[in-house]
C-alpha cells in the first residue's frame, strides 16, 4: 500500500512536471515616441528566433515591452501639453499595432507603469539593499540626455556621446543613491573567461572584458525626484526615484513572476537569449550581470548584439533626428517583402543601410524570380495536367532521390541561429529554393510529358509539391504569412514544425489555383517621371539617380529599325534589356563584352515591341555618339555615386 501511494505521488509530480522554458527577450522600447526603422529591425531579428526555436517543438517565452519612465517621456508630454499616461498609452497602442503588422508573435509584452513591474523593481532594490549593494552618495559626473545615461570621458568622441552627436554633453551634480558596481568586477571578468555568458559577436566580448579590466566606478542607481519626478519610488524614501538600470533592466525578471510567481519564473528565467543594440551591450554585459549576481540570481545565457540601420553614418533613431516612417514601406511592399528584405540584407552583426530600391530589387530579383516563379511553375504543371489534385506517386528515380536527400539541412541553419547569423541561415535556405528550381530544370517534366513517361512526370510533380512543402517550413521564421499561403496553395493545412522535414509519401489532396505571390515591381524615382524636366536637377534630386556599371553580354540588331540595337546587360544582381540607338556609330563586334554605365531606375517603356529596362549614358555633340565607359578595374554592378 505504502508503495502504491509513493508510485501514486511520482506519477503526479512527474504529470505536473513542466520542462524549462527557452526565454528570448528583446530591449524594451522607449515611449517618448512612435515606432521606427531601428524598432522594426531589432523586434523583427527577435521574432525570426523565437519562431524557429519554436519549430523544435520547445516549449518557448518571447518578451518585449516598452520603458515608460524617465525625464525625456515627461518633457515630451509637457512639450505637447498632454498628460503622462495619456501619452504612453497613446505610443503603447502605436508600438502594440506596428507589431501586429509586423505580424510579431510575442508572448509576454512589459510595461515599466504597471504594478507588477513596480513592485518586482522594488523587491530587487531591496534585496540589494539588503545586501549591503546599495549606498547613499554624491554624483558628480557627465551626463548624455539622448541616452539618459553618465558617460566617463573615454565614452566621449570630441566631447560628444557617439550615439548623440548631435545633442548636448551637460554637468550633473547631486545626491543619488549608488550600487557597488566595483564589488563585481573580478567576477564578471572571470565569467566572461569561463564564457558562462556568451557574448556573440565574440569581438563585443573582448570590448566589454578590456572595460571590466580598465575598472569601472559605482553607478548612480537614483534620481532625485524634484528632478526626474516620473520613475518608480525608492523603497523607504520618497525624496528618490529609481534611475533606469533599478528599472528598466528589471523587467526581465519582474514580467515573468520574480515578485509573484516563484513556479513561473523557475520555469522561465535565466533568459537563454538577450538581443539588444550594440549601444546596450555594456549596460546588459556589465550592469546587469552584476545586479543579478548581488540579487543571487541566475546569469542570462546569451547577449546577442545587433549593428544599427544608419542612414548617413548615422543610426535611425528620434534623439538623431532621422527617423523614417517603416508603417508607409509596408503599405507600399507588404510585410513579408519587408521581413525578407531586413532578414537577409542587413547583417545581424554590424551595422546596414536601407535603400528602398534595394528592397524592390531584392522582391524582384529574389522573392520574385526565385521562389514566386517557382511556386508558380509546379502549380501550372498541377493545374493543366493532374485537375488541381495531388498527383500520384510511383517509384523515385535517382535524381529523384538525390533531390529529396537535401530536405534535411536544419542543422546546418541552427548552427547559423545559434550564433546569430539570420542572414546566413536564410542564405542557406535560399540554396535549397534553387536547388529545387535546378531539379525542375534537370528532370524537365515538360519533356517527360511530351515522350508520354506519364508515371515518371507524375512523381516529379509530386516530388516537387513536397519540395514546395520543405522550403514553406523552413520559411516559417522567416517570412510566416507566406509560409502559411505556400501551404494553402499546396492544399496542405497542418501546423508542420522540424520534425516533418522527412519525404512523405501518402500526402492525398486537392491543390488551389495558382497564384502569383510577388508580382513584378517597378525601380522607382518617387514622382520625378511625372514633373516636366527641369533645367537643373539639386544634389539631392542627382542622388536619387541609381547608375550602375554593367556589361554587354549579348547584342543584336532590331528588326526593321536601322539605328536601333538590343542589348543584354549584366549589372551584378540581374541581367537587363536596353534598347539603344547606337548602330551608326558602333559594329556589334565594338560592343560585346564592353563595360557601360547605366541608369538603371527609370520606368521600362517598349521601344518597337521590346521593354527597354533602363538607359546608356553617353555624350552626343550632333555628330558623333560615344558611350561613357569606366576604368577597366571597376567591378559590374559599381553604383556611381
Amino acid at each position: 500500500m505504502i508503495t502504491i501511494n509513493i508510485i501514486g505521488i511520482i506519477v503526479k509530480e512527474l504529470i505536473s512536471f513542466k520542462k524549462k522554458s527557452f526565454y528570448i527577450t528583446t530591449a524594451i522600447a522607449y515611449l517618448n515616441g512612435k515606432p521606427h526603422m531601428g524598432h522594426a529591425l531589432e523586434i523583427i531579428q527577435a521574432d525570426c528566433l523565437a519562431r524557429f526555436y519554436r519549430l523544435f517543438g520547445e516549449s518557448l517565452v518571447f518578451q518585449t515591452g516598452a520603458d515608460e519612465h524617465g525625464l525625456k517621456i515627461l518633457n515630451t508630454a509637457q512639450e505637447k501639453g498632454m498628460d503622462v499616461k495619456d501619452l504612453l498609452n497613446e505610443n503603447y497602442q502605436a508600438f502594440l499595432d506596428f507589431y501586429r503588422t509586423l505580424n510579431i508573435s510575442f508572448d509576454k509584452y512589459v510595461r515599466t507603469t504597471s504594478e507588477i513591474h513596480k513592485k518586482g523593481a522594488s523587491k530587487l532594490w531591496k534585496t540589494l539593499a539588503d545586501k549591503g549593494d546599495i549606498y547613499k552618495g554624491t554624483y558628480n559626473g557627465l551626463y548624455c540626455i539622448g541616452c539618459e545615461a553618465y558617460k566617463s570621458f573615454n565614452e566621449l568622441v570630441e566631447n560628444k556621446c557617439p550615439n548623440h552627436p548631435n545633442r548636448e554633453i551637460i554637468t550633473l551634480r547631486e545626491e543619488n543613491y549608488f550600487f557597488k558596481l566595483s564589488k563585481y568586477i573580478e567576477r564578471l571578468i572571470k565569467i566572461y573567461e569561463k564564457d558562462e555568458i556568451q557574448i556573440i559577436p565574440k569581438r563585443r566580448k573582448s570590448e566589454i572584458v578590456n572595460i571590466l579590466k580598465d575598472g569601472l566606478d559605482d553607478i548612480s542607481f537614483s534620481r532625485q525626484k524634484e528632478k526626474m519626478p516620473w520613475g518608480i519610488p525608492v523603497p523607504n524614501d520618497k525624496d528618490h526615484v529609481m534611475y533606469v538600470w533599478a528599472d528598466a533592466l528589471s523587467n526581465y525578471i519582474t514580467n515573468v513572476g520574480y515578485e509573484f510567481s516563484s513556479k513561473e519564473f523557475n520555469l522561465i528565467w535565466p533568459a537563454n537569449i538577450h538581443l539588444i543594440g550594440k549601444d546596450i551591450v555594456k549596460f546588459h554585459a556589465i550592469y546587469w550581470p552584476a545586479i543579478l549576481l548581488s540579487a543571487g540570481l541566475q546569469l542570462p545565457n546569451k547577449l546577442f548584439i545587433h549593428g544599427f540601420l544608419t542612414v548617413e553614418g548615422l543610426k535611425i533613431g528620434k534623439s538623431i533626428g532621422n527617423v523614417s516612417d517603416p508603417l508607409i514601406l509596408l503599405e507600399k511592399y507588404g510585410v513579408p517583402t519587408f521581413r525578407f528584405y531586413l532578414l537577409k540584407n542587413i547583417s545581424t552583426y554590424d551595422d546596414g543601410s536601407f535603400s528602398e530600391n534595394d528592397l524592390i530589387q531584392i522582391y524582384n530579383n529574389v522573392l520574385g524570380n526565385d521562389l514566386g516563379n517557382l511556386v508558380l511553375r509546379v502549380l501550372t504543371f498541377i493545374e493543366k495536367d493532374f485537375e488541381l489534385k495531388y498527383p500520384s506517386l510511383y517509384s523515385l528515380s535517382d535524381v529523384d532521390k538525390k533531390y529529396v536527400k537535401e530536405f534535411y539541412f536544419v542543422d546546418e541553419i541552427k548552427i547559423f541561429f545559434d550564433s546569430f547569423q539570420i542572414n546566413k541561415a536564410l542564405d542557406r535556405v535560399w540554396e535549397f529554393v534553387k536547388l529545387t528550381n535546378k531539379f525542375i530544370n534537370d528532370r524537365k517534366p515538360w519533356e517527360l510529358k511530351k515522350n508520354n513517361n506519364i508515371e515518371e512526370y507524375s512523381t516529379t510533380l509530386y516530388v516537387l509539391l513536397e519540395g514546395l512543402r520543405i522550403i514553406a517550413i523552413y520559411l516559417k521564421p522567416f517570412i510566416p504569412s507566406i509560409s502559411k499561403k505556400m501551404m494553402e496553395l499546396i492544399g496542405n493545412d497542418k501546423d508542420y514544425n522540424f520534425n516533418d522535414l522527412d519525404f512523405n509519401p501518402n500526402i492525398i489532396g486537392q491543390i488551389n489555383k495558382k497564384e502569383v505571390l510577388f508580382p513584378k515591381l517597378e525601380i522607382i524615382m518617387e514622382s520625378e517621371q511625372e514633373k516636366e524636366t527641369e533645367d537643373y536637377i539639386t544634389y539631392d534630386e542627382f542622388k536619387r539617380l541609381d547608375i550602375r556599371i554593367g556589361s554587354i553580354e549579348d547584342i543584336e540588331k532590331v528588326e526593321n529599325a536601322d539605328k536601333l540595337y538590343k542589348l543584354t546587360v549584366d549589372i551584378g544582381t540581374e541581367k537587363r534589356i536596353i534598347v539603344a540607338g547606337l548602330a551608326e556609330y558602333y559594329e556589334i563586334k565594338e560592343l560585346k563584352g564592353k563595360k557601360i554605365t547605366l541608369l538603371i531606375n527609370l520606368k521600362p517603356r517598349k521601344i518597337r515591341g521590346i521593354l527597354s529596362q533602363g538607359m546608356l549614358l553617353a555624350a552626343d555633340d550632333g555628330k558623333l555618339v560615344s558611350i561613357l565607359t569606366p576604368d577597366k578595374d571597376v567591378n559590374i554592378g559599381s553604383k556611381i555615386q
